[in-house]
C-alpha cells in the first residue's frame, strides 16, 4: 500500500522485539521508510535486512539506550547527518516490573521511570518542534489500559503509563489547530516478552484477554491513520476501562487489590 508522501519516515523506539517490532513490520508493510531504535544493534540490523528485502523500504538502524542523558539529542544529530527528517515518531520503548513497590530495587525503579516517562518526553520535545515547523507529522505514544486502572504489584508501571496518557491528551489540545497530531495507543495484555517475564503475571490472565501483538498493531495503525486520539484494543479492554470510569474509585481500587493477591 502506498503511504502518504508527506508522512513517510517513521522512527520507532523499542523496535527490536514485541510491540515495537510489530510496529516496524506494519509500517514497512504500509510502505513507510523506517528508523529503528533500540539497544541491540545486532537485532536491529537483522530485522532491518528482513524488512528491506520483504517490503522494499529504506531502513536506518540507530542503536541507542534511551535511558542515557542526551540520547534524544544524539539521535537527532545522527538523523541530521543523514539528511533524514522524522514524519512519525512512535514512542514505544518501555519497561515493566511485577513485584511489590517496597521490595523493588531503587535502580530498577529509576530505570523504569527514565524509560517510560523521561524518554517519551525527551523524544517528543526533540522531534515535535520540527514537525510543527513543517506543519505536518504524528506523535504516537504507547501507553496501556493500566493508564486507567490502579495496578498493585506493578504500581510504577501503571502510574508511568497514566502519565503517558495524560501527557498525550494535553499535547492534543496544545497542537489542536495544526496539522501535527498526537495519539495514544493503549494495549491490554499482549503476548510479548514483557508479560512473559512478569513474575508469573501471564499465568493469572484469562486466555481470551491475551492478544497477539500483530493484531494490536494492525488495528492501532488503522486507528491512528484515521485520526483517533486514544486507541484501546479489543472490546474486553474497552469494557474494563469503561468499568473503571463508571464505578467509585474505592471499589475499582479494591477490586484491583483483590485480584493482585492472586
Amino acid at each position: 500500500m502506498a503511504v502518504h508522501a508527506d508522512l513517510n519516515l517513521t522512527l520507532i523506539t523499542g523496535a527490536s522485539e514485541g510491540i515495537g517490532r510489530c510496529f516496524a513490520e506494519e509500517f514497512a508493510r504500509q510502505g513507510h521508510d523506517l528508523v529503528l531504535v533500540a539497544r541491540s544493534q545486532e537485532k536491529l540490523e537483522a530485522m532491518a535486512e528482513s524488512l528491506r528485502n520483504e517490503h522494499s523500504v529504506k531502513v536506518t538502524v540507530l542503536p541507542q539506550d534511551l535511558t542515557q542523558p542526551g540520547a534524544a539529542e544524539v539521535l537527532a544529530a545522527q538523523l541530521q547527518e543523514r539528511q533524514l527528517q522524522v514524519d512519525i515518531l512512535v514512542n514505544n520503548a518501555g519497561l515493566m516490573y511485577v513485584q511489590d513497590f517496597f521490595t523493588t530495587e531503587p535502580e530498577k525503579l529509576e530505570q523504569l521511570l527514565t524509560l517510560n516517562i523521561n524518554a517519551v518526553v525527551r523524544m517528543t520535545r526533540q522531534f515535535l518542534p520540527q514537525m510543527l515547523s513543517r506543519d505536518n507529522g504524528k506523535i504516537i505514544n504507547v501507553a496501556s489500559i493500566a493508564s486507567f486502572i490502579p495496578t498493585p504489584k506493578f504500581a510504577i508501571y501503571g502510574a508511568s503509563k497514566a502519565f503517558v496518557l495524560s501527557f498525550t491528551e494535553a499535547l492534543v489540545e496544545e497542537i489542536k489547530y495544526t496539522n501535527v497530531k498526537a495519539h495514544c495507543v493503549c494495549p491490554g495484555f499482549t503476548k510479548t516478552n514483557m508479560i512473559q517475564q512478569g513474575n508469573g503475571l501471564e499465568d493469572n490472565i484469562p486466555g481470551f484477554m491475551k492478544v497477539a501483538p500483530e493484531s494490536l498493531v494492525k488495528d492501532a495503525y488503522k486507528s491512528v491513520m484515521k485520526g483517533e486520539t486514544i486507541y484501546i484494543h479489543k472490546i474486553h479492554n474497552k469494557a474494563l476501562v469503561q468499568w473503571s470510569r463508571l464505578y467509585p474509585k474505592w471499589l475499582v481500587r479494591g477490586v484491583s487489590g483483590f485480584f493482585s493477591r492472586f
